[in-house]
C-alpha cells in the first residue's frame, strides 16, 4: 500500500507544479487586459473630469510602437467617428452636456487597429458647461505630462 501512496502523491505533486507553471504564464501572456477604473459605472461626475484606465499593456504614443487607448462617446465608433486618443492612464474629459453619457474605451495598437478589449461605463455629468451648440462630443483638453490625447 506504500508504493501506491507514494505514487498518488508524486502525481499531486505533478500536477500541483504543472498548474502553477501553467497559470503564471496565463497571467503573463494571458490576453490583454482593459478596464475603465474612474470614474466607476453610474458615477455623477462633475465636468470636466478625469478618467482612468488600466491596462497590462505599455500605453504610450503611436509613435512609439505601444498600445493607447480610443475614447468614444455616446456610441461614436472607436473606429472611424469622432474619438479622443489616450497615451497614458489618465485623460481630462470636458465638453460633455450635462446629462447621461456612454463612454467606450477601445484598446487599440500604434497604427489605431483594435487589439481587441474593449470597456463601457454610463456616467451622468452634473455640472454646469459642457460643449455650446448641445453637441455631446467631448473636447479634448491640451496634452498633459501624465497622458497625450488628441482627436481624429
Amino acid at each position: 500500500m506504500r508504493p501506491f501512496i507514494r505514487t498518488i502523491l508524486g502525481a499531486i505533486f505533478g500536477l500541483s507544479v504543472l498548474a502553477v507553471a501553467c497559470s503564471n504564464s496565463a497571467s503573463a501572456g494571458g490576453g490583454d487586459t482593459l478596464a475603465i477604473t474612474s470614474p466607476t459605472n453610474g458615477a455623477k461626475v462633475g465636468e470636466p473630469f478625469t478618467l482612468t484606465v488600466a491596462s497590462n499593456q505599455a500605453l504610450g504614443d503611436p509613435s512609439t510602437g505601444d498600445d493607447h487607448i480610443h475614447l468614444c462617446f455616446d456610441g461614436a465608433s472607436c473606429d472611424s467617428g469622432s474619438y479622443q486618443i489616450v497615451y497614458g492612464n489618465t485623460a481630462q474629459v470636458s465638453g460633455l452636456t450635462p446629462g447621461q453619457h456612454t463612454i467606450e474605451a477601445s484598446l487599440r495598437h500604434a497604427d489605431h487597429s483594435a487589439v481587441g478589449p474593449t470597456t463601457t461605463i454610463t456616467v451622468t455629468v452634473t455640472g454646469a458647461g459642457g460643449a455650446s451648440g448641445g453637441s455631446t462630443s467631448p473636447m479634448p483638453s491640451s496634452p498633459s505630462s501624465s497622458s497625450g490625447y488628441s482627436r481624429y
